[in-house]
């Protein structure tokens, strides 16, 4: 018994009534047995992957008429390769599970209805390959006497697809930052910033740890847009901002307080964590804790100093990645009592704000293996003035 024997979208039900065999996985719709001609000269098979993007029933195709094929560079019936004409790369990769050998790409000119649907667009690529196909092999074909659909679904937390993943298949990327759970410690300005970031990462959890409330000063430095009744309500930052990120996805998780040497223990079951605090006493509490839990953490700061002379400011941007292998790395974070500084030269601007977490996510992402990573700094900074980054290690060093 199938799954689900109907597809909601017509088109989708066509290829099934046609006879094709028809699979949805996730965020990809695939027509299994189409047959091809490979470079030995011979009928092979392989199935076309096209991203799948379902709205009010229907399938939308955002104008990609690209599809990926898990049969090898396909070539016409003479044995030559169709790599200059269909394929748009070549490279291996795991797209909805499965390793496609080659992206295909054919739009007629003019396109005609090659986007109008689905169906359109699949049948489209069916019948280049199974043409060449059956120049070698008569009578073969993709669809049979009866065509089947099934659709399965892996557990997300977001609530609609990530379509530019989709389109570039970046799933074996994207798989590396599938993490159970991360904390922000912080949500001001740059931890507000963290969250636009990791939000839109397939972290099964994030917690918020903060116990201010927002002020319409802060709606200076954070993402997005309050009303000023809004930003006068007295809503606590964490709750305002799992609120506003939980439209888009679950599993945002607000915590009204702070973290101290009595709930420091709430995080041992993380697998990363940020700190985005501006006290020193409760940074050395939260790090030395991680450290001793083996917990990687990226700790973050802003520095911004007043040049009377000239009425310009100065600024620098820190992000500190500590890892078990690192831990030495927790003696060189600010963490001595800075109420007075916090209070009178804390100068903090959004988009200073918003370049210190982006690097710290950055920095995450290459810690994870999502981005390529050949220095391995432990400490990323950047010097406004000298509109520079400084690493630690230095490659030049």
């Amino acid at each position: 018994m199938l799954e689900n024997p109907t597809a909601r979208d017509p088109a989708v039900q066509q290829l099934v009534d046609e006879g094709y065999t028809v699979q949805i996985e996730d965020r990809y719709l695939i027509v299994e047995h189409v047959p091809y001609v490979s470079a030995a000269g011979v009928v092979s098979r392989g199935a076309l992957i096209s991203a799948f993007r379902e709205e009010e029933g229907r399938c939308m195709l955002d104008n990609d008429h690209t599809v990926w094929f898990t049969g090898t560079v396909p070539c016409g019936p003479d044995g030559r390769s169709l790599a200059n004409t269909m394929v748009a790369d070549a490279n291996s990769l795991t797209v909805a599970g499965r390793q496609a050998q080659c992206r295909l790409s054919n739009k007629p000119d003019p396109i005609g209805n090659l986007l109008d649907n689905i169906y359109n667009k699949m049948t489209h690529y069916i019948r280049k390959l199974t043409g060449f196909a059956q120049a070698v092999e008569s009578g073969v074909s993709a669809n049979g006497d009866r065509g089947s659909f099934g659709q399965r679904q892996t557990p997300s937390p977001f609530y609609f697809p990530n379509d530019t993943i989709v389109r570039a298949g970046l799933d074996e990327c994207e798989a590396k930052l599938k993490l159970r759970k991360v904390a922000i410690i912080g949500t001001g300005g740059t931890g507000s910033y963290l969250l636009d970031a990791l939000a839109k990462i397939p972290i099964d959890s994030v917690h918020l740890y903060d116990d201010d409330s927002i002020a319409p000063k802060n709606v200076f430095r954070m993402p997005g847009a309050l009303s000023n009744e809004a930003a006068n309500a007295g809503i606590k930052k964490a709750t305002y901002l799992a609120q506003v990120y939980g439209l888009m996805r679950s599993g945002i998780h607000a915590h009204e307080r702070r973290i101290d040497a009595t709930n420091v223990h709430e995080l041992n079951d993380c697998d990363f964590v940020f700190v985005a605090i501006d006290d020193g006493p409760s940074r050395q509490i939260i790090a030395s804790h991680l450290v001793q839990q083996g917990i990687p953490f990226i700790d973050v700061g802003i520095g911004v100093d007043r040049v009377p002379e000239t009425s310009q400011l100065i600024a620098r941007t820190r992000v500190t990645l500590v890892t078990p292998d690192s831990a030495h790395l927790v003696a060189d974070l600010p963490t001595q009592p800075d109420a007075r500084e916090a209070v009178y030269n804390n100068i903090q601007l959004v988009e200073l704000n918003a370049l210190n977490a982006c690097l710290a996510v950055i920095r995450f992402k290459q810690f994870f293996g999502f981005y390529g990573d050949d220095v391995g700094a432990d400490v990323v900074k950047y010097v406004l003035a000298w509109s520079r980054l400084i690493t630690t290690p230095d490659m030049a060093a």
